[in-house]
């Protein structure tokens, strides 16, 4: 299984219950977004990842592929 380190932004900010969702993938609140990142099998979890966002009605700012090491803090994710 080929994983990849992903960044996905979203509008707004999430409750605890919505952070909750993305359960393996770290969820930091950038005012006014919230990003959501980690390792992500792209053939698998990445089609999942977006449908669970369409269905939590969210607006999909960007969605990026992270450089190897990506297991930093996204750019703008200091909270």
């Amino acid at each position: 299984m080929s994983t990849t380190w992903y960044e996905l932004r979203v509008n707004g900010t999430l409750s605890d219950r919505g952070r909750g969702a993305f359960h393996d993938l770290g969820v930091v609140t950038v005012p006014p977004q919230t990003i959501v990142f980690g390792q992500i099998d792209e053939m698998a979890d990445l089609p999942e990842l977006l449908a669970l966002c369409s269905a939590m009605g969210l607006e999909i700012v960007s969605l990026r592929r992270l450089p190897e090491g990506g297991r930093r803090l996204p750019e703008g994710g200091g909270t």
